[in-house]
């Protein structure tokens, strides 16, 4: 009887598994993967513009949503995604205890809840008119340092250029070597700034744009 059975699991494992072939044309997955994107940097504009509402819910039933596919998922935790019924966006991140939904969570862990922002919704020409108003009305602190970094970079090598130049056009009768040499001298202090300055300018860049990538 028992070796039955086991002739019975040995033919089921060797039935071919088949595979879900996505039978969409090329355009299509194209379309999709636009309206996804496009899906989600809207939701990523609107929560960066505080048109949600955050909830901690002790419980989620995923069958009333669709997930809103994306690369990377927002701050690194909340995966999108959208009402069935309503089409309402949002972002969830379940939260685990000890780990508290971040990117080394235990994933054999059940969320004890999950961190819900609701997004508000808004037709097409209210979300720009949001946008706009933003824009014009919003200044990240971030986004002014970061500006403010490279302006004070160009202005010392505007200073160190024009003392060079300046120094160049005035000392011209001692001959050009030597006054290109008192030139650099007396721009010394401009020109070390600027090159002092080039590594944290990249260094600036690079957190920047992980920055940016997280919203």
């Amino acid at each position: 009887m028992e070796q039955n059975q086991f002739e019975g699991l040995e033919e089921l494992e060797q039935e071919p598994v088949k595979e879900v072939v996505d039978e969409r044309k090329e355009y299509e997955k194209l379309l999709l993967a636009e309206a996804n994107r496009e899906c989600y940097e809207k939701a990523v504009n609107l929560v960066n513009c505080g048109c949600f509402n955050q909830k901690q819910e002790p419980t989620m039933d995923f069958s009333k949503y669709t997930t809103i596919p994306n690369k990377k998922k927002y701050k690194g935790l909340y995966t999108l995604y959208q009402d069935k019924e309503t089409l309402d966006l949002l972002f969830v991140c379940p939260l685990v205890e000890n780990n508290k939904g971040d990117v080394d969570e235990d994933k054999s862990m059940a969320p004890y809840a999950y961190d819900v922002l609701y997004i508000e919704t808004m037709d097409y020409e209210t979300y720009k008119a949001v946008l706009h108003a933003a824009k014009n009305n919003l200044s990240s602190k971030i986004n002014v340092l970061y500006r403010a970094s490279f302006v004070c970079f160009f202005v010392l090598l505007a200073f160190a250029l024009y003392y060079i130049i300046y120094t160049l056009i005035i000392s011209a009768a001692g001959g050009f070597f030597s006054a290109f040499a008192q030139a650099c001298y007396g721009a010394g202090a401009y020109l070390v700034g600027a090159v002092l300055m080039l590594p944290l300018l990249v260094i600036t860049s690079i957190k920047y744009k992980k920055y940016k990538d997280q919203q």
